[in-house]
């Protein structure tokens, strides 16, 4: 997964994939919130816009990876 984030813009965008997948379809999901899909229509990537309206200066580059759940091999 990689983030980004454009000053300029004030857009999140946040893929999915680590290897470069071609955009089919762009789904805007609420305001200012798109999903790209790939021909499968799977998620490949999410950009949020106007992050600062949406979320606090301090609470913006700040995240957590949790394991929810572990897949035991057999």
């Amino acid at each position: 997964m990689k983030i980004e984030y454009d000053h300029q813009a004030d857009a999140l965008y946040l893929s999915l994939l680590s290897r470069k997948v071609r955009v089919w379809k762009t789904r805007e999901v609420e305001p200012g919130v798109l999903l790209d899909l790939d021909k499968k229509k799977q998620v490949i990537g999410i950009e949020i816009l106007d992050v600062s309206r949406r979320f606090k200066p301090s609470e913006l580059f700040q995240f957590s990876v949790q394991h929810l759940g572990q897949k035991q091999m057999v």
